[in-house]
């Protein structure tokens, strides 16, 4: 049975200011693991003074609706052929009954503005913060960028169908489309020089686009 977040957008908009965790604790973590301020590992997770400004937000804009138009290739290509002919179409029916859907369930206007609001304050932000502008320079400390990239995409990936909460065939199906998603957005971060503003943008616009088409 799919696991309905959104039965009632209460709620979701509630869940949704636990992200504020990913930049919270690690910020927290690695103040008094590296003797720094607060602050200082909050500005090298992306939240700092940006060059170029409009035209990561444009290039970010840009990419988000090229996301969206591409998305449901991406999910097709791995579910729809690759997932469904290793393991046949009743894993993939099982897989999809195993989801997590964020999606407001007949959200009232105020509902939606705020979900659109929250997206792009927090879900898009925190989540690039911590899953690039974090992860990735951590892990490029001990390995080199293209294992960084692919670790921090891992756990992108598995944040969205969490083994915990799902089961096998979902963690499946779902993990190559995710997983794409996740290198994608590091390569964008990566290209502008370590700036979570692009991929934060696209992060988000990807998102609300889905609420909303």
């Amino acid at each position: 049975m799919v696991i309905q977040l959104g039965e009632n957008p209460w709620i979701l908009i509630g869940l949704t200011f636990l992200e504020l965790m990913f930049v919270i604790i690690p910020a927290l973590i690695f103040s008094k693991l590296e003797k720094r301020s607060f602050q200082e590992i909050i500005k090298d997770m992306g939240f700092r003074e940006n060059e170029n400004l409009l035209i990561k937000i444009i290039t970010g804009l840009g990419l988000g609706i090229l996301f969206f138009f591409f998305g449901s290739y991406i999910i097709i290509f791995f579910k729809d052929i690759i997932i469904t002919n290793l393991f046949g179409s009743g894993f993939v029916e099982l897989g999809q009954k195993g989801a997590i859907s964020t999606e407001p369930i007949h959200p009232n206007i105020i509902q939606m503005v705020i979900i659109i609001i929250l997206n792009i304050l927090i879900i898009g932000p925190c989540e690039e913060a911590f899953f690039r502008g974090f992860l990735i320079k951590k892990f490029e400390t001990k390995l080199n960028l293209i294992f960084s990239i692919f670790l921090s995409s891992l756990i992108f990936t598995l944040y969205h169908v969490p083994p915990i909460l799902v089961p096998i065939t979902t963690i499946i199906t779902y993990s190559g489309y995710y997983l794409v998603f996740g290198v994608l957005l590091s390569l964008i971060f990566v290209y502008f020089e370590y700036s979570i503003i692009p991929c934060s943008i696209a992060h988000s616009c990807f998102n609300i686009l889905i609420l909303l088409i």
